[in-house]
């Protein structure tokens, strides 16, 4: 029978190989981890973008598509409306450039600090999975944050990790990818300041015009062309505030439609005419219970004019780019096309002091 220092020997001998053996087990894990340092991440994808025909987009709980279509590209998320192709082929060429780095986190709960758990709800994450159009996957990866180049990091670099993998990794490369489905797309427009600005007139659904414009080219503000009799402008606020209709004009969703579409009728009319003859038309619905509507935009030349070649430059883009588009523009559209006359015209001597005030200090 052995003693009992012979028993505890042996058990402090198997405690110590064990150890010894998930020493060497975590070394030679650690060893192969770094030993991947350097390689591609999707090595077949390499040369091979062209093939890319679909791009699946998870991003905070949303999901979305980007496909194909001829030379360019279509964004699922904006009805179909065209993705800005030079940002889809740099995160293609990004994807296939990437390679490993260094090894980090296993552990989910550390995830978030990286921006790679899984791209749900309230995640810094996102998701992209390359298809070939035919149901084949060309590669699929969560992307975290990035660690730009520093004095202490020479390679710039982006947290990933591959979806159904623990070990999330420092890859080197860059992937500007944290998008919603309107930042793939330029959702630009036009931008028409108040003061290039000779008239603005808006019809309303009932048939009632406001109708502004500049009286004189060097007056600072529009006024009232069809000032009723017997009135005044009572609220240059008001004026002011629709010179701002085509400011920076950005649209917030698309889909395919001609300008007799029913979203957009009956509703407004707005034409806008610049100093130099740029004349751009918006025809837009009544306003949803968000205050966002839907609007078809044209634009062209003011007639019997000639006009400049910035405006002809203008016109033609706009048309290029908008025919056979029904855009959904933001509240702050709407807020400007319900204002009617009897929100500017006063009556008795309030019309008329607003009116001798306002020339004053147009003058």
């Amino acid at each position: 029978m052995p003693t009992r220092g012979l028993v505890v020997l042996a058990v402090a001998t198997v405690a110590a190989v064990a150890a010894s053996g998930i020493a060497v087990d975590k070394r030679y894990r650690q060893t192969v981890l770094e030993a991947r340092g350097g390689e591609v991440v999707f090595p077949d994808l390499r040369g091979r973008t062209g093939g890319v025909a679909v791009i699946e987009v998870g991003h905070a709980g949303a999901g979305f598509a980007l496909e194909r279509r001829g030379d360019g590209w279509a964004n699922a998320g904006l009805g179909g409306y065209p993705a800005r192709a030079e940002l889809v082929e740099t995160v293609l060429s990004g994807i296939a450039d990437l390679r490993y780095l260094e090894p980090k986190t296993a552990r989910a709960a550390l995830y978030p600090k990286l921006a790679v758990e899984d791209a749900g709800p309230g995640a810094g994450s996102t998701r992209l999975t390359l298809g070939d159009g035919d149901g084949g996957v060309l590669a699929d990866l969560v992307v975290g944050r990035a660690r730009p180049r520093t004095a202490n990091a020479d390679r710039a670099g982006v947290y990933i990790r591959l979806p159904g993998r623990e070990r999330a990794w420092l890859a080197e490369g860059t992937l500007d990818a944290h998008r919603d489905a309107s930042g793939w797309s330029d959702r630009e427009i036009v931008d028409i300041h108040a003061r290039a600005i000779r008239s603005l007139t808006i019809r309303h659904a009932d048939g009632e015009v406001v109708d502004l414009h500049r009286a004189e080219p060097d007056d600072r503000k529009l006024t009232l062309r069809n000032l009723p009799p017997g009135t005044g402008v009572a609220h240059q606020h008001e004026i002011d505030f629709m010179a701002g209709l085509l400011k920076g004009l950005s649209f917030v969703d698309a889909r395919a439609g001609p300008p007799s579409d029913p979203a957009v009728a009956p509703g407004f009319e707005a034409t806008v005419e610049t100093a130099d003859h740029l004349r751009v038309t918006l025809r837009a619905g009544n306003p949803a219970d968000d205050g966002t509507l839907w609007a078809a935009i044209d634009a062209g030349l003011a007639v019997d004019v000639e006009a400049s070649d910035h405006a002809r430059a203008e016109a033609s883009r706009i048309a290029s780019r908008f025919d056979g588009w029904l855009l959904k523009l933001p509240r702050r559209i709407s807020d400007r096309l319900k204002i009617r006359l009897r929100d500017i015209i006063g009556t008795g001597s309030m019309g008329e002091r607003q009116t001798t005030q306002w020339k004053a200090s147009s003058s």
